[in-house]
């Protein structure tokens, strides 16, 4: 397999992350890793992209692509345990684009980037939807969605739902490609068929872009300030609403980093969901739903500003080991 942009891991990265104590057993020592993914029995296909090109081209603060390797840090270190099996999971690797942003010296350069990437990811998501398997992708922008959607779609050889946690629905015009058009993206180009977001951010969301959505009869959102300002409907009830509108369907689970209130990333909140909501969330798409795939962005552990939070990377592993629980609780 040859994937321009990609680094399959290999034990000499494994043992470079593992913190191994006497008596415990860790799940970075039970997993499968490396290029053939096919012949492992995993259920679940873990990978990376580092970049924060999506994000430069919609006018964002860089630094999603330092996600990766602070969640490996914490992830391939907890435990091996009967609620947590190890052997369902293959680590592949990742895709490493930021060192394209050298050369990208204005928001159109970045925009004109952004479908080589699309080009780069789409390929590999479509072999590991093909082979039965649940991609799990960590890190990157939400310009990323886009090659996901696409890859699943051709697996399945059908447009799919998607379900996103998110403070924007990023359903902008496709004024070139970046994180505030995944959506609208897939939906063009006939990958995505209905589209349910969790938490819209009133301040964040235009007029244009709610408009524009409206014509759409698949797409379904809940404002944050329905949910806590005018209580209009519980955050557990809107998300049962959505699940119960995706059950038995192919559906995509996206979450973004920018929803939760006090992580790190490009379009940081001091207000949104906690972060038992947003575990809640992971554990519950699996648990009730066939998620044809789990997509985790936006998050960072150090910003171009100067910004740095060392807990994000821990936050990303409780989010990918309860999605794993819930899938595997079912």
């Amino acid at each position: 397999m040859d994937i321009n942009h990609f680094h399959f891991f290999e034990e000499l990265d494994l043992n470079s992350y593992q913190k191994l104590r006497e008596g415990e057993i860790k799940i970075g020592q039970k997993i499968s890793y490396g290029a053939d993914f096919r012949n492992s029995t995993a259920k679940f296909i873990l990978l990376g992209i580092e970049e924060s090109l999506g994000v430069k081209g919609n006018l964002g603060i860089s630094g999603t692509h330092t996600a990766w390797d602070a969640f490996l840090k914490v992830f391939l270190n907890i435990q091996h345990t009967h609620k947590l099996n190890g052997d369902s999971i293959h680590l592949l690797g990742n895709f490493n684009f930021q060192q394209m942003a050298d050369n990208a010296k204005s928001v159109e350069d970045f925009r004109d980037i952004v479908p080589v990437i699309d080009d780069a990811v789409f390929p590999l998501i479509q072999e590991i939807s093909a082979a039965g398997k649940i991609p799990i992708v960590i890190g990157g922008s939400h310009a990323n969605a886009f090659p996901i959607i696409k890859g699943v779609s051709l697996a399945k050889n059908n447009a799919i739902n998607v379900m996103n946690l998110d403070a924007h629905a990023d359903f902008r015009a496709l004024e070139g490609r970046h994180s505030g058009n995944p959506f609208s993206t897939a939906k063009a180009e006939e990958f995505m068929a209905d589209y349910s977001i969790l938490g819209l951010h009133e301040n964040y969301n235009s007029q244009n872009m709610l408009d524009e959505m409206a014509k759409h009869k698949g797409i379904r959102y809940y404002f944050w300030e329905d949910i806590y300002l005018r209580k209009k409907i519980t955050f557990e009830d809107a998300l049962n609403d959505f699940i119960q509108l995706n059950q038995n369907k192919n559906c995509g689970i996206e979450l973004d980093m920018d929803s939760v209130e006090g992580v790190l990333s490009s379009a940081m909140t001091p207000s949104g969901f906690t972060t038992t909501e947003a575990r809640y969330y992971s554990y519950q798409i699996g648990h009730n739903l066939h998620p044809s795939y789990f997509h985790i962005c936006e998050a960072a552990t150090k910003l171009e500003i100067g910004l740095k939070n060392t807990t994000s990377g821990k936050l990303l592993s409780y989010l990918v080991s309860d999605f794993i629980k819930g899938v595997t609780e079912r």
